[in-house]
C-alpha cells in the first residue's frame, strides 16, 4: 500500500527527471490539489493511505508538469493579493511581480475620493479586482480584447464577488473602447516580449498565450500606444498612468512619458530589477 508520503515523493523524483526547476514545491501543490486540501492538511495526511484512482490521477497530472504544461493551469486557480483566481489556457498567469503595480496604484489612490480606475490588458483581472477589493469606494473599468481571456475576467469578479468592477471586451488601440470614462489613474501589465525573442523562452512560458506576450518588434509597441494616446491625449491633469515592463525596458518607457508627464518614476523590484514606470500628469 501506497501513502501519500510515498506518491508525493514519487512526483519529486519524476519532475527532477524532467528538469521542473522546484520539482518539490510543484509535486507538493499536486498533491494538495489532488486531495483537495492546503499545505497543513498534506502534512496531517502525509501517512495515509491513497487509493489506484488517486495514483492514477496524480501520475497524470505528475506527467502534465513534466511535458512543460504551466503548474496554475493544472490546478485551474492561483493565488494574487492573497485572492484566487481561475486560470487556464488563453489567459495570462498572475505573477509576483505584478502585485508591485497593484501596491503602487494603491498607495496613489489613498487620498483619491471615490476613484475611477482603468485597468488595460486585463487577462484575468488580478489588477483590477485586487485594486476593487481594496477600494470598495472606487470604480475599476477592466478591458481586454480576447475572448477566453475575457470569460475569465468575467469568472472572476464573480470569484470574488466584487461588484465594482466592470469588464469590457474591447481593444486598446481602440479609441472609443472607454471613451465615457474619465479615470483618475490607467494601469497595464501588457504584452511587452520582443517578437524575436519569443521562441527563446521556456517551454512554460510558451504555453501562455503569445497575444498576451508578444510586444511587437521592439516589445514597445503597446507602451507607445498607451503613452501617446491614452496618457498624453486622454487623461486630465492630476492624474497618473503605471505599466509593468520588463527589466530593460523601464528607462525608454520614462523618457517617452517624461514628455507629457509632470514626473515619471522607476520602481524596481525585489531583484532591484527595473519593474513599475510611473508616470504623473
Amino acid at each position: 500500500m501506497k501513502t501519500v508520503n510515498d506518491l508525493y515523493l514519487n512526483g519529486v523524483r519524476l519532475l527532477e527527471r524532467a528538469r521542473v526547476e522546484d520539482a518539490a514545491f510543484d509535486a507538493r501543490v499536486l498533491m494538495e490539489h489532488l486531495l483537495e486540501t492546503n499545505s497543513t492538511g498534506f502534512l496531517l495526511s502525509r501517512n495515509d493511505t491513497v487509493s489506484e484512482k488517486q495514483i492514477e490521477i496524480y501520475v497524470e497530472l505528475i506527467q502534465k508538469r513534466s511535458d512543460g504544461m504551466p503548474l496554475q493551469y493544472i490546478v485551474g486557480k492561483w493565488e494574487f493579493m492573497g485572492n484566487e483566481f481561475y486560470v487556464g489556457e488563453g489567459v495570462l498567469i498572475p505573477r509576483p511581480e505584478t502585485e508591485q503595480l497593484v501596491e503602487a496604484a494603491c498607495e496613489y489612490l489613498t487620498d483619491i475620493e471615490n476613484p475611477m480606475i482603468v485597468d488595460f490588458c486585463s487577462g484575468t483581472g488580478c489588477i483590477a479586482i485586487s485594486i476593487a477589493k481594496i477600494f470598495t469606494n472606487a470604480k475599476v473599468y477592466a478591458v481586454e480584447k480576447y475572448d477566453e481571456a475575457f470569460s475569465y475576467l468575467v469568472k472572476n469578479i464573480e470569484l470574488n464577488n466584487v461588484r465594482n468592477v466592470v469588464p469590457i471586451q474591447g481593444d486598446m488601440f481602440d479609441k472609443t473602447v472607454i471613451k465615457d470614462v474619465v479615470p483618475d489613474i490607467i494601469l497595464s501589465n501588457p504584452p511587452y516580449i520582443r517578437k524575436g525573442d519569443i521562441s527563446s523562452l521556456q517551454t512554460e512560458v510558451l504555453k501562455e498565450p503569445v497575444t498576451a506576450l508578444d510586444g511587437g518588434a521592439d516589445g514597445y509597441d503597446f507602451y507607445r500606444f498607451l503613452c501617446e494616446y491614452w496618457f498624453a491625449e486622454f487623461l486630465h491633469e492630476d492624474t497618473a498612468m503605471m505599466v509593468e515592463c520588463a527589466e530593460d525596458q523601464g528607462d525608454y518607457i520614462s523618457e517617452m512619458l517624461s514628455v507629457y508627464s509632470r514626473k515619471t518614476e522607476i520602481i524596481r523590484d525585489f531583484n532591484g530589477l527595473q519593474r513599475i514606470v510611473a508616470a504623473y500628469k
